[in-house]
């Protein structure tokens, strides 16, 4: 790709900042915009990446090319600016699968969950393994730094997104398929929709190439046309894992069997029985490569996770909080559960839905999925791109919930809601801070209270 000067709106997103700071160090003149200055946006700054934070940057005059993140809206006064201008404007996704065009290797990470964690531990992998390879997260890998690796042409580890079909604009070696659930309704309507592009993304592996897919997901588990692999915990792969087993509380260990054949006993570094399935996922992708099962055994163990993936982050009135990004109802029972695994005294969660949307077309499984839990704290809805009248309430979660037999109640204010958390909570009980907006920002409050 020849050199560009390119300017992102919206540059502070997860994945917005990771594709600027790569493509900055491919030489590319890159600029970006955003309405807030956060800690991502200070990173980019850092990186001598100018960015114009709540105003009309002068950047995009002269800019070869406009990058616009799903958040922006055509009414942004940047955006229409853009378009008055007559410049080319394409979205991060588009922008995702050119950058990918450069590299030798692709592997991209899809899923309904567990997508950021495997990602992250298949570069780890890699790292470990001596191949330089250069990484896109849409998370702060802590092994990382971040959300973005530097490295060489050779490989490149992406994190693949199947919103708005995000991940067909990739084209890749090795495409995995965690898992496929129902999600993001508000773009796909319905669970067949979501399947079928699952499928797409599949049929795009280069001829050659490689999926890997879950064998114990029914949805995933289908005839691929390219070459393929299964993983699984009960039977249903080349890759299994077999005597699963706690070596501390939440965290496990494992026989590595493929087709049949003991290879090594692993021993996951981080929390959680879902982690098994991310590294088996990551050891199909190593093994692929020709990697040394000791070095992968190695790094799987060392891994170091990916920030608000059950991250202690502080305490309140001798309370334990954790944050953890779980926005789904799977992701928040999995979690719940790893919670009442690990602490002790009671457990509250402080949950904030993400869109309205989900929330609404969800609701039947959002209405279980916080068995375990004392009461559920339900925080103001995480719109990003919708408005109320696009699905439920925070209110009417709570209500739902309540309505259901789980204790909930529902705020708008995080001053309220310290106030009343510090009325019903005991030295040794744990708050559980879950979603996927800006609910991390509470946990700060509350341990900054103490």
């Amino acid at each position: 790709m020849k050199k560009l000067k390119i300017h992102f709106l919206g540059i502070g997103g997860i994945s917005q900042s990771a594709i600027a700071l790569i493509l900055k160090s491919q030489g590319h003149i890159v600029s970006g915009s955003d309405r807030v200055r956060s800690r991502m946006v200070e990173t980019l700054i850092a990186g001598q990446i100018p960015v114009c934070v709540n105003g009309i940057s002068p950047d995009i005059a002269d800019a070869d090319l406009i990058v616009a993140s799903a958040a922006i809206h055509p009414d942004d006064p940047e955006y229409a600016l853009c378009v008055k201008l007559g410049k080319k404007i394409i979205s991060r996704a588009k922008m995702l699968g050119v950058l990918s065009r450069e590299f030798e290797n692709v592997i991209s990470i899809a899923g309904s969950h567990g997508k950021t964690t495997t990602t992250a531990m298949i570069a780890e992998i890699f790292i470990r393994a001596g191949l330089d390879p250069t990484v896109h997260v849409g998370g702060e890998a802590v092994d990382l730094g971040g959300n973005v690796r530097i490295g060489g042409k050779k490989f490149f580890i992406t994190e693949a997104c199947e919103y708005v079909d995000s991940f067909l604009e990739l084209k890749s070696d090795v495409s995995v398929i965690l898992n496929i659930q129902s999600d993001h309704l508000d773009y796909f309507k319905t669970f067949e929709n979501i399947n079928r592009s699952f499928g797409k993304f599949a049929s795009h592996t280069k001829d050659g190439g490689l999926v890997v897919y879950l064998g114990d997901d029914e949805n995933a588990n289908k005839r691929y046309e390219q070459k393929s692999i299964s993983f699984s915990i009960s039977g249903h792969g080349v890759l299994e894992a077999r005597n699963i087993k706690e070596y501390v509380k939440g965290k496990y260990k494992f026989d590595l069997y493929m087709l049949g054949t003991k290879l090594i006993k692993v021993r996951l570094g981080v929390y959680g029985h879902h982690n098994v399935y991310n590294a088996l996922a990551s050891i199909a992708v190593a093994l692929n490569y020709g990697i040394d099962i000791g070095t992968i055994k190695d790094a799987i163990y060392h891994f170091g996770g990916v920030k608000r993936r059950f991250e202690e982050c502080g305490s309140f009135k001798g309370a334990k909080v954790i944050t953890d990004y779980a926005h789904h109802p799977t992701e928040i029972r999995a979690t719940i559960e790893l919670a009442r695994r690990v602490t002790p005294g009671k457990l509250f969660v402080v949950f904030q839905p993400h869109t309205y949307s989900r929330t609404k077309a969800l609701l039947p499984d959002f209405l279980t999925c916080f068995s375990g839990s004392k009461e559920v704290l339900v925080y103001k809805v995480y719109g990003a791109r919708e408005t109320p009248d696009q699905g439920m309430d925070e209110k009417e979660l709570a209500r739902r919930l309540s309505l259901a037999g789980q204790r909930a109640f529902s705020f708008e204010d995080y001053d309220e809601m310290k106030e009343y958390l510090s009325g019903i909570i005991s030295p040794g009980d744990t708050i559980l801070v879950l979603g996927a907006g800006d609910i991390v920002s509470f946990c700060s409050i509350l341990d900054a209270a103490k």
